[in-house]
């Protein structure tokens, strides 16, 4: 008897829980609901077709008064309001525009900007004055909450003019701080990083449709990948790369030096300036005294999973897409060295062809590389 009386009192218990936890998620659903409403009803009136700063600080101030909506799911953008996330869900920023993202493009934006990010278990919400036009994109770059937001502007009048500037912060002590000396360049240290183009009145035939690949972020591989030059229609994008050091990017100004070695010959493979490498080779297997050859003016090339091979800097790295190998060629005196290094077929390759002026394999080794401290 007892025993019933027991389970009936435990299913009780469960049934309870249940209806709690469906009520709470019921609720919850409730206040996104309103919000996403009160937040629509202040978008869709603004005073002669204009955002106002009394109603942008009305809009912020909803906002900051419900730290839960981090969390909301936001359809679309097309309510005057221009929402950007992070990847891991912990920085928002809301971009509110004077003309509602709608008015003469001529005149750019006129931008406020309200950063709502995640402390620990707390919600906290911050205005930024000093962006150029309003966030599009923000990277998570690590663990240690650094984020890369990028803040674009653009206008249009006899031609397009188009502008970004990346801006790297940090949530420290719950606080959203922008980081100094951020971008190490090969002559000076930046806070920011900037590149802009236009189209000289149309008369340059831009590529626009490509702007998710203007800055690339791989957290895999600690590498950030920004545009070269203007995005030229059916023409490869050339990047800048950066390597990130747990606090700063610094730009990658030249290759470590690679070197492999056989029974027979042994080889270092040096970058000495921004687009070409040389070869040094030793006879007899080991690196002593003065190279055996020196060859200059390599270059280097990635191959991908369909072996197309691509110039080192037409080709960026994200989580999805790794280049399989690299090949780097010399020529000396009609003679070409060819080196291979990467996957093939399945296979891991280190190789090194030579060929003679009549383009004759004459050598063909396997190597090993030399294990980096």
């Amino acid at each position: 008897m007892k025993t019933n009386i027991l389970k009936k009192y435990v299913w009780i218990l469960i049934t309870l829980f249940f209806l709690s936890c469906g009520f709470k998620e019921d609720q919850k659903d409730r206040q996104e609901q309103i919000f996403i409403q009160e937040l629509n009803e202040m978008l869709d009136n603004p005073e002669y077709g204009l955002y106002y700063d009394e109603i942008m600080d009305s809009i912020f101030d909803l906002i900051t008064d419900n730290p839960q909506s981090l969390e909301y799911e936001f359809d679309d953008n097309s309510h005057g309001i221009r929402i950007a996330t992070s990847d891991d869900g912990n920085v928002r920023v809301y971009n509110l525009e004077v003309s509602r993202f709608g008015g003469n493009p001529s005149l750019g934006f006129i931008c406020r900007s309200l950063l709502q990010y995640k402390s620990g278990e707390s919600v906290f919400c911050k205005e930024i004055r000093d962006f150029n036009g309003y966030i599009t994109h923000i990277r998570h770059i690590d663990s240690n909450k650094y984020y890369l937001l990028e803040d674009y502007q653009g206008s249009c009048h006899q031609g397009t003019y188009e502008n970004t500037i990346l801006h790297l912060y940090k949530i420290e002590n719950d606080s959203l701080q922008k980081v100094k000396r951020a971008f190490e360049n090969r002559n000076d240290v930046s806070d920011n990083f900037e590149f802009s183009w236009n189209d000289m009145g149309g008369s340059i035939d831009l590529d626009f449709e490509n702007k998710d690949s203007l800055v690339i972020y791989s957290r895999a591989h600690k590498e950030l990948y920004v545009v070269k030059g203007m995005p030229l229609r059916n023409k490869p994008l050339k990047y800048y790369q950066y390597y990130w050091r747990g606090h700063n990017f610094e730009l990658r100004k030249y290759d470590e030096p690679k070197e492999f070695y056989n029974e027979k010959f042994f080889i270092r493979i040096e970058q000495n300036s921004e687009d070409f490498w040389t070869y040094k080779c030793w006879n007899g297997g080991k690196k002593k005294g003065e190279p055996d050859l020196i060859v200059k003016s390599g270059t280097k090339q990635y191959w991908s999973y369909s072996y197309d091979v691509f110039p080192f800097d037409e080709w960026a790295v994200d989580d999805e897409s790794s280049p399989m190998g690299v090949k780097y060629t010399f020529y000396n005196n009609g003679y070409c060295y060819v080196y291979c290094h990467g996957w093939k077929h399945g296979c891991h390759i280190d190789e090194l062809y030579v060929y003679d002026p009549n383009e004759m394999i004459i050598y063909r080794g396997d190597f090993e590389p030399v294990s980096q401290p």
